[in-house]
């Protein structure tokens, strides 16, 4: 008898052991320090006022213009795949306005799109429509570009040279959202 409880003793002694290790080792993670995918100086928000009704009609024409083939490639597609110099022009042609960002709402973005250490999130399953695309510099040079569609929590995100497919939880795309699309739209610029 005494032998049963030495033992079963001895189990619970270890497993309480390796219950402190498991501890210790979830507080080294979240220590870790977190870095953001760009390193900017600058960050830029635009911003597609485009209507679901002139989506349809623009996804069901058949005799496409080369603008309307490169603006539907950019707003449902995967274009830009590599960081265009002139993609602000790009943009400015398909009608994105440029939002006017603080430095606190350019840090807060850039929080936003930093590592995390949460287990990667599920996949969307609907049409992206890439209304919000954000643009990264250093020295008024373009080093990032993420497009993101909020209707459905897909992004795209181009220049980061550390692993972007922890990015895109719901609570982090709705803190980027809050940021960027105030009640009112008053930080866009309407030039």
């Amino acid at each position: 008898m005494k032998k049963y409880i030495f033992i079963i003793t001895a189990i619970i002694i270890s497993s309480c052991n390796n219950s402190k290790k498991t501890d210790s080792e979830n507080q080294k993670t979240v220590k870790k320090e977190l870095r953001p995918f760009f390193d900017s100086d600058e960050i830029e928000h635009y911003y597609l006022n485009f209507s679901d009704d002139d989506f349809s009609k623009l996804i069901r024409k058949d005799n496409k213009t080369e603008k309307e083939l490169e603006f539907s490639d950019l707003f449902v597609g995967h274009y830009p795949d590599n960081i265009p110099e002139d993609f602000e022009k790009i943009l400015l042609k398909h009608n994105y306005k440029k939002s006017k960002l603080n430095i606190k709402q350019q840090k807060n973005i850039e929080s936003v799109f930093s590592e995390k250490d949460l287990p990667i999130p599920d996949a969307a399953a609907c049409i992206a429509e890439y209304r919000d695309i954000f643009i990264f510099k250093k020295r008024e040079k373009i080093i990032g570009i993420s497009k993101i569609c909020f209707k459905c929590n897909r992004f795209q995100i181009i220049g980061s040279k550390i692993d972007v497919s922890i990015f895109g939880f719901p609570d982090e795309l709705d803190k980027l959202k809050k940021i960027v699309r105030p009640e009112n739209y008053s930080i866009l610029i309407t030039e």
